[in-house]
């Protein structure tokens, strides 16, 4: 299924106006499958398998990945990324398992 991951940030705060600069907003796309996580990885971040899915993730440019904070919608739901495991044999990202949750 095609997927976007997308991050985004207020901008640079400026302190003697007060005020936020532009927003910036990252976005990672690809193809993603739902395929069953590793048992001690939820475990480490406290999460129930069954309800956070873990997405085998490809990306559409070679060498980019989603980080943890990105949102994602997958099933009609928002999920936060909580954790990536890059899977990149010379350096550069080809594709990554991403522990996503509500």
């Amino acid at each position: 299924m095609a997927v976007t991951f997308t991050h985004s940030t207020p901008g640079t705060y400026d302190a003697a106006t007060d005020t936020w600069g532009t927003p910036v907003t990252t976005t990672v796309t690809g193809e993603a499958v739902r395929v069953r996580g590793d048992p001690e990885t939820y475990r480490a971040l406290g999460l129930i398998q069954s309800e956070n899915p873990t997405l085998l993730f490809t990306p559409a440019t070679y060498g980019e990945a989603p980080e943890p904070g990105y949102t994602v919608e997958w099933s009609n739901v928002v999920y936060t990324v909580r954790d990536v495991n890059p899977v990149a044999p010379d350096g550069v990202v080809i594709l990554a398992r991403v522990v996503v949750s509500r």
